[in-house]
């Protein structure tokens, strides 16, 4: 009963699954796929899968593509099962087939009348139109190849664009499925030639290792129908061929040999009874001839074949039936003795049967049995199952040795396949349950047992409704009601653990009807759907709440803000938008583990300060709060707390203590705006007035914040196109040497030229270039853009000096900086040794340890750099001796009152200094007055730039200033 259980529920594990939607590919190959006129999937393989769907409870869908495209796709996965495929090596490298073919083609020539064609030697040098990708166009092209014939082919996308083609006289011939053309050719005006090619057995594929579970019920199902000629099968293939195929006959049985070696013995025992009756000899010697062909046409219709082996090496045959041609041998060769036995066992099974067979005869025995492989003439391996007879003679010396070989391939892929589904059953994550026709447990597999709590022991035998934890509302009637009808229920249930839990569950059952004489199964397939309703719950929660810190999200907070405007009991609403300064500072130092750690505990400030109140994580370090019915002063007094809570210190997992700090933007309903977003859009204007006049404070939304705003947006919309149109030009301003007047450099500004306002200042974008992020995007185009023009010059033969290039803090950490650098250089040939980078103090001491990393991998180029803006940071001493600069650049700010201040004079003494002592020559920037120049040259500066020497001058102008 057990074993008859697992044949069962192997039998329906695919079928008890939940159904399952399987996309089907769909081309142009009438009868067999197409789509007919009312536009609906049709043909022999589309009427063989919907059967199939039908049982097997699949939702099949249909992907109209050409023939390669479908192939294409069904090998990505996209489409899970594709008709009317024939097996080639290529193929079988990308796709997965069934065993049993669906149909069996072929594929015949059709000409155009004028031409004449009765071989393929006619088509030498003819225009053949082939289908794109298919098997006929790889096997016609390798056997003209074969014969040395050559043809020009036209591929089409279906089997109507081959005739269209050859109606229309742009092709002499077609090559097409032969059910196609025999439907087909007399519309287009074609003729049948005799030339036939490629006799082909025809499959549904799939992707490699995608779908076996798909490609093993139609296997079922076409072993279960090719051998009933009343099947479905036959009805459709009757239906689109008109007529019906014969079903093959089976294969001899056992008890055939059985007969024939009955009459094999009767015919002995008439040839012995001859010789004592001789009276009736003429009339037992025709019997006896009769019996002994008789016996002959069973053993040669058999499917085993009979052996007598000689006992000597090699294993040389004294007798073969005839029969063993089916393995493309003929039995002469065996019986000449131009081929032995050994010769056609496997190479790798031989030394196995060889030691098998010694050690049965040394033990004395008359009678064994053996597996091994065989190979037949062209190759093929096949398993073999030997029953073989000893025969000896007085002294026990082996004489002969006679054994019936026979096939048994099959039969091993079938417990193959039965034990891997057997695996695959008992490994599976569902459980499974079998119980007989009165519903009593016969089987459960291990995933049963894990899912539920109880062991196979404490089951068998008792009422599958044993897990029901529904009695009072039971479905098991309706369920009852649906296998009687249908024979197929699928559903969910609640069910109840050993130990009380109760849990849903997803469950298919299936009713197997028995084989005659035995009584009917029920197979039963659920899934357990708790952790299912855990993850549903989970997903609906994070669709509103934060990931991180479990806090209401943006959606949420726009909700509570509609409820409550929308609420007669709220007067006023203040939202409060809080952005934690020098988060990224962090984020960027101790990582991102570290910048998660600092958001939940400043989650937990917040909530514990703001209790009762709504509050949001917006997104990055962005907070908000929604306060009730409360005044601007209160609204005022919260966000001073708020910003004092959040500016304590912060102790990191790593022991370190860390100070952060808030920005807090305030906007007041029904002061300003009417909406959630309008409201949620003012405070983020305020919290950024609140972070550009100096973070650590807040501020409240008024209608200026909106107009800045805008005016940031317009121009950052206006300079994202200036980039995208080629607005921006470079200016170079000449950099001089202190004591011999002459240029040794030149730094790159950029400017930008509108087409509506002029010239731009760069104050006015720069800032928003830097807010934007795109910054990163002008830095580069800058350097790409100096790089160019000084390999033009140089190009020109103008003395070229060392051109200098601003590089942002953005594109200081960014990690590709490196070989952006290179790229920039290579694709313009600028040498590097005339190529100075200007890197700010501030962006350089940000992540120290990393910067001097970074500049060490910049100096391998061959390029110089320089630290701009000098004086204007918090420099470390040590720091700066470590990095590899060339250039100090004294800060516009401290040249500008050189002349009157003298806290300047002294500021900008000391960095001459300090360079000096460094070893680095220093520059200053800005120089307007000779009386700048004469302290500069006073105190050993080593060279300048400013107006009073040149602006920043257009290239064509630098390019005439370099020339005199």
């Amino acid at each position: 009963m057990r074993r008859l259980a697992w044949a069962l529920a192997l039998s329906l594990l695919a079928t008890t699954a939940s159904a399952r939607e399987v996309t089907v590919g769909l081309y142009e190959n009438d009868p067999k796929v197409f789509r007919d006129a009312e536009g609906h999937p049709s043909g022999i393989f589309v009427e063989l899968i919907e059967r199939i769907a039908t049982e097997e409870g699949w939702v099949l869908s249909f992907e109209e593509c050409a023939w390669s495209e479908c192939l294409d796709r069904t090998q990505r996965g996209e489409i899970d099962l594709m008709p009317d495929v024939a097996i080639s090596d290529e193929r079988e490298a990308r796709l997965d087939f069934h065993t049993l073919p669906a149909l069996h083609s072929w594929s015949q020539v059709y000409r155009h009348p004028d031409l004449e064609v009765n071989s393929i030697f006619d088509l030498a040098g003819r225009r053949i139109a082939l289908l794109e990708g298919s098997i006929q166009q790889a096997r016609i092209d390798a056997l003209f190849d074969e014969f040395g014939i050559a043809f020009e082919p036209l591929l089409v996308e279906d089997f109507h664009a081959a005739f269209e083609v050859v109606s229309a006289e742009r092709a002499d011939v077609a090559l097409v499925n032969h059910l196609f053309g025999s439907r087909y050719h007399a519309d287009y005006g074609l003729k049948r030639t005799p030339v036939v090619m490629e006799p082909a057995r025809l499959f549904f594929a799939t992707g490699q290792g995608l779908n076996p579970e798909l490609l093993d019920a139609i296997d079922q199902h076409l072993a279960r129908w090719q051998g009933d000629g009343d099947s479905v099968y036959f009805d459709i293939l009757e239906h689109w061929l008109g007529e019906r195929p014969r079903v093959a006959a089976p294969g001899w049985v056992g008890w055939l040999i059985a007969i024939g070696g009955l009459l094999l013995l009767a015919a002995l025992g008439v040839v012995w009874r001859l010789r004592r009756v001789s009276a009736i000899r003429g009339r037992r010697l025709a019997e006896t001839r009769r019996a002994l062909e008789t016996a002959h046409e069973v053993i040669e219709a058999s499917p085993v074949v009979l052996f007598r082996w000689l006992p000597r090496p090699g294993w040389p045959v004294a007798f073969v039936s005839g029969n063993v041609s089916r393995w493309g041998y003929t039995a002469e060769e065996f019986l000449d003795g131009s081929r032995h036995f050994a010769d056609i066992v496997h190479p790798d099974d031989m030394e196995r049967v060889d030691a098998e067979v010694e050690e049965r005869l040394a033990a004395g025995a008359t009678a064994y049995r053996q597996e091994y492989r065989i190979l037949h003439a062209d190759g093929t391996p096949r398993w073999v199952g030997d029953l073989t007879h000893v025969f000896r003679d007085e002294h026990g010396q082996v004489e002969r040795i006679e054994g019936v070989v026979t096939d048994i391939t099959e039969q091993r892929e079938g417990e193959r396949r039965q034990r891997e589904a057997a695996a695959v059953l008992e490994n599976t994550l569902e459980g499974v349950i079998i119980t007989d026709a009165d519903e009593r447990i016969v089987m459960v597999n291990r995933a049963f047992q894990s899912l539920t709590g109880y062991t196979e022991d404490e089951v068998l035998g008792r009422p599958v409704t044993l897990l029901d934890a529904e009695h009072a509302t039971s479905p098991w009637s309706a369920i009852r009601d649906e296998l009687a009808a249908s024979g197929h229920w699928q559903g969910e249930l609640t069910s109840r653990r050993k130990n009380g839990e109760i849990f849903p569950e997803l469950r298919a059952i299936s009713r197997v009807v028995g084989p005659a004489g035995e009584g009917d199964h029920v197979v039963h397939l659920f899934t357990d759907m708790s952790r299912l309703r855990a993850t549903e719950a989970r997903l609906d929660f994070l669709a509103r709440h934060d990931a991180l810190t479990d806090l209401p999200n943006r959606a949420l907070l726009l909700s509570h803000l509609r409820d409550r405007v929308a609420s007669a009991e709220v007067a006023a609403l203040g939202l409060l938008l809080i952005d934690l300064d020098r988060f990224r500072d962090v984020n960027d130092s101790y990582g991102h583990h570290v910048g998660d750690t600092l958001l939940r505990q400043a989650a937990q400030r917040l909530e514990s300060l703001l209790e009762g109140r709504c509050l949001a994580r917006l997104g990055g370090d962005e907070f908000a709060v929604l306060a009730e019915n409360v005044s601007r002063t209160d609204l005022a007094g919260l966000a001073e707390t708020i910003i004092e809570v959040l500016s304590r210190p912060w102790r990191l997992d790593n022991g370190s203590e860390v100070r952060l700090g808030a920005s807090v933007g305030i906007t007041c309903y029904p002061d300003f705006g009417g909406s959630p977003e309008a409201l949620l859009q003012q405070a983020d204007a305020a919290v950024y007035r609140a972070k550009a006049e100096g973070r650590g404070g807040f501020r409240f939304f008024d209608d200026s914040l909106t107009a800045s705003a805008r005016h940031r947006i317009e121009m950052e919309t206006r300079l994202r196109r200036a980039i995208e149109a080629g607005e921006l030009e470079l200016h170079y301003q000449p950099q001089i040497e202190i004591a011999s007047g002459r240029i040794i450099g030149a730094e790159a500004l950029v400017r930008w030229r509108d087409g509506e306002r002029g010239l731009v200042p760069p104050d006015a974008f720069i800032p928003v270039a830097e807010q934007t992020g795109m910054i990163a995007t002008l830095g580069e185009w800058v350097l790409r853009e100096a790089c160019r023009q000084g390999s033009e010059w140089r190009d020109a033969g103008l003395p070229v000096p060392r051109l200098a290039v601003n590089l942002s803090a953005r594109q200081l950490h960014d990690e590709s900086l490196v070989d952006r650098v290179r790229a920039a250089l290579d694709e313009t040939g600028y040498p590097p040794d005339q190529l100075e980078l200007e890197l700010t103090e501030s962006a350089l001491m940000h992540q120290q340890e990393r910067s001097v990393r970074l500049l060490r991998a910049l100096r391998r180029l061959g390029l110089h750099l320089a630290i701009d803006d000098f004086g204007t940071g918090y420099s470390s001493l040590a720091y700066l001796r470590q990095f590899p600069i060339d250039v100090l650049k004294i800060d516009k700010r401290f040249i500008d009152d050189l002349a009157d201040n003298n806290d300047d004079r002294e500021i900008a003494g000391a960095i001459l200094a300090m360079g000096h002592a460094l070893r680095l020559s220093v520059i200053a920037e800005g120089v307007e007055t000779e009386a700048q120049l004469g302290f500069l040259r006073a105190n050993g500066c080593d060279s300048y730039q400013g107006y009073l020497f040149s602006p920043p001058l257009p290239p064509a102008a630098f390019a005439r200033l370099l020339a005199e």
